[in-house]
């Protein structure tokens, strides 16, 4: 019975639930006709603990800590939210500098005592921004969606995955492999300490790995190139075609690097499937005729900006965790006999059918939340180009995926629509590309027309 009372023996300060929580124990053992001494014992507090407590109840006090005395707060709340301002929206005023330091701020308070009447230590900073749960220094890498066009994209990568063909690859390149070769050896691991190796290296040389997973059986083709480039793509990918029967039907997913829809890429594609290719000027007309189910090879394009769709990027994790992290090589042969090695093992021990169970659940809603922040902040980080890509993802959010979309993500956004016209515009104006302004206008043009006259009803 008693391990079911957390303790909070050597807890300096219990929480005030497990307080509580004690208190009742010990009010209700003492209603069972347990005397004080046992309850102490079982509770782990004290007999005067016990005692003080039994007595405040039968007075008809409540379990909750009593009001103390106290210093009263030095700051006031006005002045606690002024650090909180300058700390975490300022940056300090010293040329170069881009992220304060709480000495940094401490010695800016004392040399500017009119913000808050007086002068405050870097501790009492910490503890401000420690109440409010504020952590400015740490930063975080995240991906935003820039592609217009994501969604139904990635409903395409989802769906092969969910109904692969008998032939599909995920393809991509790991390039600028380092073969580095630590210049002090390891020490290996002692009692209490993990293997110690020293920052100090030597690069000899890269290399580049082009590798193909087959998500039905895990496997691996690979082949390590001194570049990538599509020449070296071109001659890789015939060699991988030629492992499949001649009528054999493949489709292969990839990013929206350049080389995989080279002109040179697009004629061997039609050579390896037997149909008539004529030289296509642009990059989006080569992409959707490489994505054109009329011929026996399809290539499946991800979302741009949205490599972590493509499965061989898991691949490639695994990879860096089993085979190069933590190695030494001398040399280029021997970091890639060593890669070609492990695909060999991988496919031997390791190899196993990849699933895809993410759906995209909530990414919408996400998408819309993060530009209604970044309008909200007006930061001047906001170039012409990535707006007018911003606009277009909403526009078409708002003409196919708006039942989504929760009403008070949506409600905000219509808000910010109008609200932040001028910054927008002002965004827009300061392009001096005419061509990249005249996209952003037609964005914002659009934008108004179908966000901003979507009725809220239709939301989620």
């Amino acid at each position: 019975m008693k391990s079911r009372i957390p303790s909070t023996m050597g807890l300096a300060h219990p929480s005030l639930e497990g307080r509580l929580q004690k208190r009742a124990v010990m009010i209700a053992l003492n209603l069972g006709g347990i005397d004080r001494r046992s309850i102490a014992l079982f509770t782990e507090s004290h007999p005067k603990t016990v005692g003080r407590w039994i007595c405040r109840v039968a007075q008809g006090c409540s379990l909750q800590d009593a009001k103390r005395c106290g210093r009263p707060r030095r700051f006031t709340e006005s002045s606690r939210l002024t650090v909180i301002a300058v700390y975490c929206q300022q940056r300090p005023p010293l040329p170069g500098v881009h992220r304060w330091s709480l000495r940094d701020a401490e010695r800016y308070f004392q040399a500017h005592p009119e913000h808050l009447g007086t002068t405050l230590s870097h501790s009492t900073i910490q503890r401000i921004l420690s109440e409010h749960c504020l952590r400015p220094h740490r930063r975080k890498y995240y991906l935003q969606i820039t592609d217009p066009d994501f969604f139904p994209k990635m409903e395409r990568i989802i769906e092969c995955y969910s109904n692969p063909p008998k032939n599909l690859y995920c393809f991509d390149e790991c390039t600028c492999i380092q073969a580095l070769n630590r210049l002090t050896p390891n020490l290996p691991v002692a009692a209490s300490q993990p293997v110690l190796e020293d920052f100090d290296y030597r690069r000899n040389g890269i290399t580049d790995l082009l590798a193909f997973l087959n998500p039905n059986t895990g496997k691996v083709y690979a082949q390590c190139t001194p570049n990538h480039d599509r020449h070296r793509l071109c001659e890789v990918f015939s060699t991988h075609v030629r492992l499949h029967s001649p009528r054999a039907e493949i489709h292969y997913i990839m990013d929206n690097l350049n080389t995989h829809f080279h002109d040179d890429f697009c004629q061997l594609v039609a050579e390896f499937s037997g149909v008539p290719y004529t030289r296509l000027k642009t990059g989006a007309q080569r992409r959707e005729w490489l994505a054109s189910s009329h011929k026996r090879i399809v290539v499946h394009f991800v979302p741009f900006h949205a490599s972590w769709l493509n499965m061989v990027e898991i691949w490639f994790g695994i990879l860096k965790t089993k085979c190069l992290k933590n190695s030494h090589f001398f040399s280029i042969s021997q970091l890639q006999e060593a890669i070609l090695s492990f695909v060999d093992t991988w496919n031997d021990f390791y190899a196993h059918p990849f699933h895809w169970s993410y759906t995209g659940e909530g990414l919408h809603g996400k998408a819309v939340r993060r530009f209604s922040r970044l309008l909200e902040i007006e930061t001047d980080q906001m170039e012409s180009p990535f707006l007018a890509k911003q606009l277009l993802l909403m526009s078409n959010i708002a003409e196919q995926y708006l039942h989504l979309i929760p009403n008070g993500d949506w409600a905000h956004l219509l808000s910010l629509a109008k609200e932040k016209t001028a910054y927008i515009a002002h965004t827009i104006e300061a392009d001096n590309r005419p061509k990249v302004k005249m996209k952003a206008l037609e964005a914002h043009s659009r934008f108004m027309r179908t966000v901003t006259q979507q009725p809220l009803a239709m939301a989620a």
